[in-house]
C-alpha cells in the first residue's frame, strides 16, 4: 500500500474524538488574547483584562497566580487588572494557555493525570528558561513544551485499553513510547499532537516542536531549534525526577545523560552545567507558583 492510499490514522482518531465530544479545545477568548498580545504592540492592560474576562477559568487562574509567591509582593490581589499588571503580558499569555490546558483534561486517563499535568507545566517553564538563555521566542518554546504530550491524552481517550497495552510495551522507558504507540495504534503521540495543533492554527514553530520532539534531528532546519528545545525541556523534567505518568528515563540516564541529550545540548552549544542551572531555575519558579 502506497503512502497516498494509507489511511490517515491520526486524522481518523481526531474526528472520532470530536464526534464523541472527547476532543480538547481552547476557548475563542484565549485565541483572541494570544493574537492580541502577540500582534498589538499598543495593547493596554484594560484591553487584555477585557479578553481574559470572557473566560472565568482564566480570571480565577490568573488571580490565583498573582497571589502566588512568584508574583505577590505581600498584598492580596482580587482585581483582574491588578493581577495582569503583576504577572506581565508575556506571562499572562503563557499562563492562560497553561490554565486552559489543565481544564481541557476533562476525563481521567488510564495513567496518573497529576504526574502528566505536572510534567507538562514544568517542561513549559524549563523551555521558557532555555529559550530566554538562547534568545529564542519564549512564548513559542513555552507552548511547544506545554502541548508536547497532548497526543498521549488523545490516544488514551480514543481507546483506554489499547493505551494500557502501550504502557505495558513501553515498560516505563520513554525511548520506547513512540514505537509502542505505533505498534498498537498505527500512529504516535507527537504526530497526534501536531495534527491537533494544526487544527487550532498554532504557529508552525510550535507544531514542529511537538511533531519532532522525539527525533529533533529530522525536523526541517527552519524549525529544528524548537524541536531540540522541546526535547531538552522534556528530558530536563525527567532529569529533575518527574515522570510524565506514562514513562521515565532510567536512574543511570539521570546520573549521566544519554548521547541524544548531549547531542541536543551541543546543538545549542550549552554545557551540562548550564543546562542543570536552567533546570534548577525553572524548578524554583515552579515551586513559587505552586505548580
Amino acid at each position: 500500500m502506497s503512502d497516498e492510499t494509507k489511511p490517515n490514522v491520526s486524522k481518523e482518531i481526531l474526528e472520532r474524538l470530536k464526534s464523541l465530544d472527547n476532543l480538547p479545545h481552547f476557548p475563542e477568548a484565549l485565541i483572541k488574547l494570544d493574537r492580541a498580545i502577540a500582534t498589538d504592540e499598543n495593547i493596554q492592560v484594560e484591553g487584555v483584562a477585557g479578553l481574559v474576562a470572557q473566560d472565568p477559568r482564566m480570571v480565577t487562574g490568573l488571580i490565583e497566580l498573582a497571589n502566588s509567591a512568584k508574583y505577590s509582593m505581600g498584598n492580596k490581589v482580587n482585581d483582574l487588572t491588578d493581577a495582569i499588571t503583576k504577572i506581565g503580558f508575556r506571562d499572562v499569555r503563557n499562563l492562560a494557555f497553561a490554565i486552559n490546558f489543565q481544564a481541557s483534561i476533562k476525563r481521567k486517563p488510564p495513567f496518573s493525570d497529576v504526574h502528566y499535568l505536572k510534567h507538562a507545566l514544568l517542561s513549559a517553564l524549563v523551555a521558557q528558561e532555555i529559550a530566554q538563555k538562547l534568545k529564542l521566542d519564549t512564548g513559542m518554546a513555552f507552548l511547544s513544551s506545554l502541548m508536547r504530550d497532548i497526543g498521549i491524552y488523545l490516544l488514551a481517550m480514543d481507546d483506554r485499553e489499547k493505551y494500557l497495552e502501550v504502557i505495558k510495551k513501553t515498560d516505563y522507558d520513554i525511548s520506547k513510547l513512540p514505537i509502542a504507540e505505533n505498534e498498537v495504534f498505527g500512529t504516535y503521540h507527537p504526530l497526534m499532537g501536531a495534527r491537533l495543533l494544526q487544527q487550532w492554527n498554532f504557529p508552525l514553530e510550535v507544531i514542529m516542536g511537538v511533531a519532532f520532539h522525539h527525533n529533533p534531528e529530522k525536523a526541517d532546519k527552519k524549525y529544528q531549534a524548537y524541536a531540540y528545545l522541546t526535547y531538552l525541556a522534556e528530558q530536563g523534567v525527567f532529569r529533575l525526577g518527574f515522570d510524565n505518568g506514562v514513562a521515565d528515563i532510567t536512574d543511570d540516564e539521570r546520573e549521566e545523560p544519554n548521547k541524544s541529550v548531549m547531542k541536543a545540548l551541543a546543538y545549542f552549544d550549552l554545557s551540562l552545567n548550564e543546562y542543570d542551572a536552567l533546570l534548577k531555575k525553572a524548578m524554583e519558579h515552579s515551586d513559587l507558583m505552586g505548580v
